[in-house]
């Protein structure tokens, strides 16, 4: 089952904060030092997903903040070393955390492959939004839930400011920095920055979620933060694992697109080839023609020689035998030509043919979304009808569970899981009905059931039926 993502960034330098952490520690805690991982029972060595181990990434930041030493004069003539300050933060770090025990995403386990694809999808998001200053990604399994370590540095930046590589904190610096230009006073600054940092905040979690969540069968956020009922954060989880499948069969099925194209591709390249053969040998011929030709050629002056009275008969009969060369070459090199046309002909009709099944594939895809989603409003819109005139109504064995009369009509719903998403709707819809039949006579009973139903009826008219 899948649950909510987790995402957390933060930045660290080399002086402790009040928590007790730094560089040293956080490297230290990835790498698995003993001293940095008493809160974990039994320590294991992380997995290198990306990049470097923990201590080379503690290497490189040394060194890193090691080169931004200068030289500087004092006011005294004497000359001192000046570096990175110690509170400045030069490590930027990301957290991934996924939603199921470590146990059940182990070598074997049926949920193995959408956590190695969710592994897949935080890598790439890492390098997208960091580019070349990502240096490393690991694993950790040694904890109740598997995640991983990314380790950011400032690499390009003289000042090693890893806080600006965070989208949040630039955020805030620049509103910050353009509120004071504005006139704006200290404290309204630092309000506004504030406020620009969650917002950014937000939107980084979004876009998250949108290229890694989404594709990964998780959802926005817990049931608790939306204050969802069971019901409704099971049909959340189901609806984002729908979309995941959808997306990653969509994926598989451009692949096989762009395979056929590159088969098509490889076809054409050696059509050609076979092409240039046979206008080699076409070459070949024209070559031996002329060796013909200089041949008729000699002899015809070997005729000369022979004979003065043979010379006008033997010159024609080596004229007719040139032509005929000739023409045989010339044919030659039309039936190639035509051939190289053809096969052009033949590989542009497969290209557009490609290209046509490609738009095909998305707009049957749009067509499907399409689809189900009228098909869901189609079927919501009959069980509410058919609370109205009794052939969907509750169990009174057991409140819980909602009789369906019409056998069609309950395969759809439960095909499309509508039952529990709408079942507190339509008791509310029951209950109201029931009070209100209570007080109305039969005839006034049937004429209100009309009125509420002609709405619902309408929305039937203006769609196309439903077609099993």
């Amino acid at each position: 089952m899948s649950g909510p993502q987790f995402l957390h960034i933060q930045s660290y330098s080399r002086k402790a904060n009040p928590a007790g952490q730094s560089v040293l520690q956080i490297l230290g805690e990835a790498a698995r030092q003993p001293e940095y991982s008493t809160h974990v029972d039994s320590p294991r060595s992380p997995k290198i997903i990306f990049g470097v181990a923990p201590d080379e990434v503690q290497e490189k930041h040394d060194a890193m903040v090691q080169s931004r030493i200068i030289e500087v004069k004092l006011a005294n003539g004497k000359t001192a070393n000046r570096g990175i300050r110690k509170d400045r933060h030069t490590l930027l770090t990301a957290v991934a955390s996924y939603p199921l025990l470590t146990g059940q995403v182990a070598e074997g386990s049926p949920d193995r492959m959408a956590y190695e694809r969710w592994i897949d999808l935080n890598l790439k998001w890492l390098r997208d939004q960091f580019g070349e200053r990502l240096v490393s990604v690991v694993e950790h399994v040694d904890e109740e839930h598997p995640h991983l370590h990314a380790f950011i540095l400032p690499l390009d930046d003289p000042d090693c400011m890893a806080r600006r590589l965070n989208p949040a904190w630039k955020a805030k610096e620049e509103t910050e920095a353009l509120a004071k230009v504005n006139g704006q006073s200290a404290k309204e600054a630092v309000k506004l920055g504030n406020r620009a940092y969650k917002e950014t905040g937000r939107d980084l979690q979004d876009g998250y979620y949108a290229k890694v969540g989404l594709p990964a069968g998780l959802t926005r956020t817990g049931p608790k933060r939306e204050r969802l009922s069971r019901q409704q954060w099971k049909a959340r989880k189901d609806a984002a694992k729908l979309t995941a499948r959808i997306s990653q069969q969509i994926d598989e099925r451009l692949e096989d697109v762009f395979d056929a194209e590159d088969d098509l591709e490889r076809s054409l390249d050696a059509k050609v080839e076979e092409i240039a053969e046979k206008l080699d040998l076409a070459d070949q011929s024209l070559e031996e023609a002329e060796a013909d030709r200089v041949e008729a050629q000699r002899l015809r002056q070997q005729a000369a020689w022979d004979a003065e009275n043979a010379e006008a008969r033997i010159q024609q009969r080596l004229h007719q035998k040139q032509e005929e060369l000739e023409a045989l070459h010339r044919q030659q090199r039309e039936a190639e030509r035509a051939d190289l046309h053809r096969a052009r002909q033949e590989a542009e009709r497969e290209a557009r043919r490609l290209r046509d099944a490609q738009a095909q594939l998305n707009q049957d895809r749009a067509d499907a979304l399409l689809n189900a989603a009228k098909e869901a409003a189609h079927v919501v819109l009959e069980l509410f009808l058919g609370v109205l005139d009794g052939s969907v109504r509750p169990d009174p064995a057991d409140p819980r569970v909602w009789i369906t009369r019409d056998d069609d009509l309950r395969e759809r719903a439960k095909k499309l899981n509508l039952i529990e998403l709408v079942k507190d709707t339509m008791q509310v819809l029951h209950d109201a009905w029931t009070q209100l039949c209570e007080r109305l006579s039969p005839p006034e009973e049937k004429e209100v059931s009309e009125q509420i139903a002609e709405p619902v009826k309408a929305a039937f008219r203006q769609e196309p039926s439903h077609q099993p």
